[in-house]
């Protein structure tokens, strides 16, 4: 049935459940939500069960075979579940949502969102994966290339898929992620100027470069701390408490890993700034959510913050001494550019983007 699309939210329940790309899926749903019927009626989903697979309804399917492990053969046997629930379904288009198990449907169109091409962007971090990783991404690959419709986060996404893969751009389609501005807290002065980092502590996001940025902070202002939140691994921490110890900031450079949400909004509320330091992102959305929330952001120049910060965060070179000079006068966002921010980001605006994604495929 070609009027008829199965969406994977899956990924809003697993190891990506908690921010990233489960964050994405529940926006997307939530967008699906704010649809007229006639419209929601078209749209099944298949999933592990939980809040966002019951938004559906009797539209819901329960796939158990999702969260099969080990993930080689979670991956096939996801394949086959997602088929399964296609068929169940009478669906006619498959929207894709999880790059961590790529496949290709029987006889059904495909959508495959693409959230970042990183990896192809940082040859040690691709090296680094054993080998039977590697052997899956080159298939999530094959799947956007392969696909109907490629569905990008952001418009640095899509010029990477353009440029990488070869991707042409009549086939892509762009949808930013639903960025909530979270309950209101009041913010509060810390002690010293006090500086959060969120995110994992990946390579290409270059968490050293914010200690390093600290230090030449302290240098001139002689007062100043670093906050990291996000998941770590122990070496990834020794690493960075390394860097911070040789630059003799490590009292004031503090690790904590995953929090509570309420525990991150109150964060928001008492930095002084926050830092985002990667050299290559598909959207980076702890900024976006930092200047919904009043927080001043400061961040590396790159393609994705000049397309969402532009106009409400200080932008700079990925330097510690240019990031620390900024660090000296962080600037809060207009309320007319978080107000702007806001309705970009909102789920009535992505609703509409997702709607003429679908409706390329379901006429």
């Amino acid at each position: 049935m070609p009027g008829r699309l199965l969406l994977d939210v899956s990924p809003a329940a697993g190891g990506h459940g908690a921010r990233g790309i489960g964050s994405y899926i529940r926006g997307m749903v939530d967008a699906i939500g704010e649809w007229p019927a006639e419209r929601r009626e078209r749209v099944w989903a298949v999933g592990l069960p939980g809040k966002t697979l019951s938004e559906f309804g009797e539209r819901g399917l329960v796939a158990p075979a999702l969260a099969r492990r080990p993930f080689d053969v979670g991956v096939v046997l996801g394949g086959l579940a997602i088929r399964a629930a296609a068929r169940r379904a009478g669906a006619g288009v498959v929207h894709a949502t999880d790059p961590h198990r790529p496949w290709l449907p029987g006889g059904a169109r495909q959508i495959v969102t693409a959230y970042d091409l990183i990896p192809l962007a940082e040859p040690a971090m691709l090296a680094s994966w054993r080998p039977h990783d590697r052997y899956f991404y080159r298939r999530y690959l094959h799947q956007i290339a392969a696909a109907d419709v490629v569905m990008a986060i952001s418009h640095a996404t899509a010029d990477d898929l353009v440029e990488r893969l070869d991707v042409s751009r009549d086939r892509i389609q762009i949808v930013y992620p639903v960025i909530r501005p979270g309950r209101p807290l009041a913010r509060t002065a810390p002690a010293e100027p006090t500086f959060l980092w969120v995110g994992a502590l990946d390579m290409h996001k270059q968490p050293e470069l914010a200690v390093k940025a600290l230090a030449a902070f302290r240098k001139t202002e002689r007062a100043g701390s670093l906050r990291f939140v996000g998941p770590s691994s122990a070496a990834e921490r020794l690493a960075l408490m390394d860097v911070a110890g040789k630059l003799g900031v490590a009292e004031h450079v503090r690790i904590d890993g995953r929090i509570p949400d309420e525990d991150l909004e109150a964060a928001y509320a008492s930095a002084t700034a926050l830092l985002a330091t990667s050299r290559v992102e598909g959207f980076g959305l702890p900024a976006v959510e930092a200047l919904l929330r009043g927080v001043p952001v400061i961040a590396v120049e790159i393609a994705a913050t000049r397309e969402t910060l532009t106009g409400a965060a200080t932008l700079t070179a990925a330097d510690p001494d240019a990031l620390a000079a900024a660090m000296s006068k962080p600037q809060p966002a207009s309320p007319a550019a978080i107000k702007a921010l806001g309705d970009r980001f909102s789920a009535e605006a992505a609703g509409e983007a997702l709607w003429a994604t679908y409706e390329r495929l379901l006429g």
